[in-house]
């Protein structure tokens, strides 16, 4: 049974909405493995305990919080109506 194209509509944008979702999960964790996971194995390579572990949660920290500033500042322009000249 076919759907209507308004229920496509909102189906596409839920399923987008889900991608977006899932898209920005990876975006936070990413940097918070590679940068905490670094930080450990430079404290066990180095033998200095919390100092990389924290420069490394702080380096992710910033990493994703720009990861997600560019994105969500991609969306907000893609989101826009196009100038008129």
């Amino acid at each position: 049974m076919a759907k209507n194209p308004e229920a496509q509509k909102q189906d596409a944008k839920m399923w987008s909405a889900y991608g977006l979702a899932l898209n920005l999960g990876f975006m936070i964790v990413t940097p918070i493995l590679v940068f905490g996971g670094g930080g450990v194995l430079l404290d066990k390579y180095l033998n200095s305990f919390p100092i990389f572990i924290f420069v490394g949660f702080i380096l992710s920290m910033v990493a994703a919080l720009g990861i997600v500033y560019v994105k969500t500042k991609d969306i907000v322009i893609m989101g826009k109506p196009p100038k008129k000249k």
